[in-house]
């Protein structure tokens, strides 16, 4: 494959990257919906989540914090009128590395809170995730061809 083929396919996996948007992008847990008699957490899941929140706190601050150093080298090259194919190639692996690192530590995050709620509660949340997504205009949406 030719050198701006897969420099163009990595800045395409990155921008997918950037744009996706999960239900576990939703931090509900600092909202008053932690509150919300619909949703019905106990003090003890209350607990338990503010619990696993605080064991991730340092590794996703260093996570986002990767991927927003990558961003400005990514603005850089972006920016540089001598940016050259040989090196772009390598800022980009790394800014789509350090997008990839960030979503996995709040997936995984996620997914531990995830398994402190019963079916119901989960299905609540992703109702309201639904009714928030809807309401954002800033979300990119790909347009239908």
């Amino acid at each position: 494959m030719p050198k701006s083929l897969r420099i163009f396919a990595l800045l395409l996996a990155t921008c997918v990257v950037v744009f996706a948007q999960t239900r576990a992008n939703f931090p509900w847990w600092n909202s008053p919906i932690v509150d919300d008699p619909q949703l019905g957490l106990t003090q003890a899941q209350k607990q338990r989540i503010r619990q696993i929140v605080r064991s991730y706190r340092n590794r996703l601050l260093d996570a986002r914090n990767n991927a927003s150093k990558a961003e400005l080298d990514l603005d850089d090259l972006f920016n540089d009128p001598d940016a050259s194919t040989q090196g772009a190639e390598g800022v980009i692996q790394r800014a789509a590395e350090a997008r990839a690192n960030a979503s996995r530590v709040f997936l995984e995050m996620s997914f531990q809170i995830r398994s402190v709620l019963t079916l119901d509660q989960w299905r609540e949340l992703v109702r309201r995730w639904d009714e928030v997504r809807k309401k954002r205009p800033q979300d990119t949406q790909v347009p239908p061809e």
